[in-house]
């Protein structure tokens, strides 16, 4: 089992090190290295007032010269193929929060951008797993008696939620990211 931990371990340290070089061709105009590291099919989804669809025109390309916005994550965290990055613009007047997904090829398959809303990132799959397991280990004795085993349900797990230092003088909508 300890070797499955360090697996999975560096699998979420090379995803992290995948976003955050992602990060570093993004704020150093490197529109094509940045590329390399996405999927040509990126899904994007945004969640925030539309004139900060910061990132969108920087992977398109339509922001580019000295008033682009920076990406520059003061935490990032990752679960599984889930990487969470946060952050503040430079006068902390916009909060971002970025979920990004690593396909196993290696690439950014996917973006979730919330601006100016707080996340909570919940892992739903604990609720499976306690199903599976409880139909697996109780399937002997239910099998002959009846058609269906009891499920033990099992509480969602709260693996994220923001870290914003103004949470106690602002206050954003909130927002739930199940994985």
């Amino acid at each position: 089992m300890e070797e499955l931990d360090g697996v999975r371990e560096s699998e979420e340290q090379l995803a992290k090190f995948l976003v955050l070089r992602l990060y570093e061709e993004l704020n150093s105009g490197d529109a094509r290295r940045a590329q390399e590291l996405l999927a040509p099919d990126l899904e994007w989804w945004f969640h925030g007032p539309p004139a900060h669809q910061h990132m969108m025109r920087l992977l398109t390309g339509a922001d580019q010269g000295e008033g682009r916005f920076l990406f520059s994550p003061r935490s990032v965290d990752a679960f599984g193929s889930t990487v969470i990055a946060e952050g503040t613009d430079d006068t902390r007047q916009l909060y971002w929060v970025h979920a990004w997904t690593v396909g196993p090829d290696g690439v950014i398959t996917q973006l979730r951008e919330y601006f100016n809303t707080d996340l909570t990132v919940t892992r739903l799959s604990a609720t499976a797993d306690a199903k599976s397991t409880a139909i697996s280990s109780n399937h002997a004795s239910y099998s002959a008696t009846s058609s269906t085993a009891p499920v033990r349900r099992a509480k969602p797990k709260c693996l994220w939620k923001s870290r914003r230092a103004d949470r106690v003088h602002k206050s954003l909508p909130g927002l739930v990211l199940a994985i």
